[in-house]
């Protein structure tokens, strides 16, 4: 069996750790912290595209003894343990033989897993230093960047070539330890400096047991394969961090889009289960004004930072287990909200056949028709820009569902332009929900008597399922 790059996380919670190794999260970014002092820290570039910064904080070499992990475990348990690490197997349950370290962690929730390490590439080996790099886009080389936490280059010369050795004649496996923070794409390195080396010598992908602050979230579950797909690759494990600015709950067919904690789209069907459906948007006018601040939000100069993307609308939702796919929308119709504030479609019959309806967030059609011709432009040469989209769940018929346009208006007004099928960034949300309530279209539809009357099948629908 062959080691994953991506594996399966087992999820651990640190009840009563010590707390020797941890991490601080603030607006400059992660800082990693050996027995309370800080070793390296990495941050966004904050400049739109997925740039990356590291530096590490220590001297080098670090005098310091506490900052090495070996010095606060047991001699016969790190022996054990670096005994495990000479040679793992990609089936094997790191937790047990990760117990003494995982008693110093601080006390939180992580995942653990054995895998590899894509194109590991050195950051922040001098203190003197900030490394800089640009992560790559979703379906490139993605860099695997990793923070020595000890003497790089390692000094045991005769031990790198020793594991380099071992590694041709035995085909064994050693562990690197890292750490790392589910926000963060670095790697700290905790121990197996020497191995790393001789990986590299080697030229192959080093194996390495990771630990996630956090558990697997975005950084390390974003990753899509070229191919489209029909199923959605969960993000990690639950997420519990994000701020709620964006929320979509219930389920296709009577589901509710949220924004700044408030009802904003409420949609479902009006005959109970039939393809006849509606669509009502808010009337408050402050909240439909601060659509345009999150498009702000979500704007990126360069359209190929495909996982900086995702992170930032990731960051935006509210807590909750989501998928993600890549998608092309074959057969798609977009329905923008008149003045009326419904809209109503037939699958079939107002439309020309079967397939999703896009719901805008956003005026429609978009008004920057230059940034549309660009669009085209790079349509028309063969580049693919993604439009992202929201669901309450995932479709049970692609043929009759709806999906909420979060981000790429003017990109999908081009590929409409060009007959050319959409491609999509989708992401559903995966928790089981029930159909959202009453009252989100209660308070969507607010005083406006006459449309009061025309959702008054879609109330009905959503109170006999409730």
């Amino acid at each position: 069996m062959p080691f994953n790059e991506y594996p399966r996380y087992r999820e651990v919670q640190v009840a009563d750790g010590v707390g020797v190794i941890s991490g601080t999260r603030n607006d400059d970014g992660f800082t990693l912290m050996l027995a309370g002092d800080p070793i390296g820290i990495d941050s966004s570039d904050h400049c739109g595209s997925l740039g990356w910064l590291a530096r590490r904080l220590v001297p080098q070499p670090d005098p310091d003894a506490l900052h090495r992990v070996e010095a606060w475990t047991e001699p016969a348990e790190w022996d054990e343990l670096r005994q495990w690490l000479r040679h793992v197997e990609p089936d094997d349950d790191p937790v047990g033989p990760l117990q003494p370290l995982l008693r110093l962690l601080a006390p939180g929730d992580y995942g653990v897993a054995i895998g590899t390490l894509p194109n590991v590439k050195i950051v922040g080996a001098h203190p003197t230093e900030t490394s800089s790099w640009y992560a790559g886009d979703l379906f490139g080389p993605e860099p695997s960047p990793v923070l020595p936490t000890h003497h790089w280059p390692p000094p045991d010369r005769a031990a790198v070539t020793a594991y380099r050795q071992r590694m041709e004649a035995q085909r064994c496996f050693p562990a690197l330890l890292v750490f790392g923070y589910r926000n963060s794409p670095v790697w700290y390195l905790l121990d197996g400096h020497h191995k790393l080396e001789a990986y590299q010598r080697l030229g192959r992908d080093p194996v390495a047991v990771k630990i996630v602050h956090g558990g697997p979230g975005p950084m390390t579950g974003y990753r899509m394969q070229m191919e489209p797909s029909l199923e959605y690759t969960p993000v990690g494990a639950e997420m519990t961090e994000g701020t709620g600015v964006l929320a979509v709950s219930g389920s296709d067919g009577a589901s509710v889009l949220r924004l700044m904690h408030k009802p904003y789209i409420v949609e479902g069907y009006r005959r109970g289960g039939t393809v006849d459906r509606l669509a009502v948007l808010s009337g408050d006018r402050k909240l439909r004004m601060r659509v345009r601040k999150l498009r702000r939000w979500l704007r990126h100069p360069d359209d190929r930072s495909l996982p900086e993307m995702l992170r930032t609308v990731l960051d935006l939702l509210a807590p909750g287990h989501y998928g993600v796919r890549h998608w092309i929308g074959e057969r798609v119709y977009v329905h923008p909200f008149p003045p009326s504030r419904t809209v109503s479609w037939y699958l079939g019959i107002t439309t020309k056949g079967l397939g999703t309806v896009l719901l805008p967030t956003d005026g429609w059609p978009p008004r920057d028709s230059d940034l549309v011709h660009e669009y085209i432009r790079m349509i028309r040469s063969g580049e693919h820009p993604f439009v992202v989209t929201l669901r309450a769940s995932p479709p049970e018929n692609e043929d009759d569902a709806v999906a909420f346009v979060i981000d790429g208006h003017h990109k999908l007004q081009a590929y409409l332009r060009t007959d050319v099928a959409p491609r999509f960034i989708d992401i559903a949300k995966l928790s089981d929900e029930q159909h959202c309530g009453p009252n989100d279209l209660t308070t969507v539809v607010g005083n406006d008597e006459g449309l009061r009357q025309q959702t008054a099948n879609l109330l009905a629908y959503l109170k006999k399922d409730q």
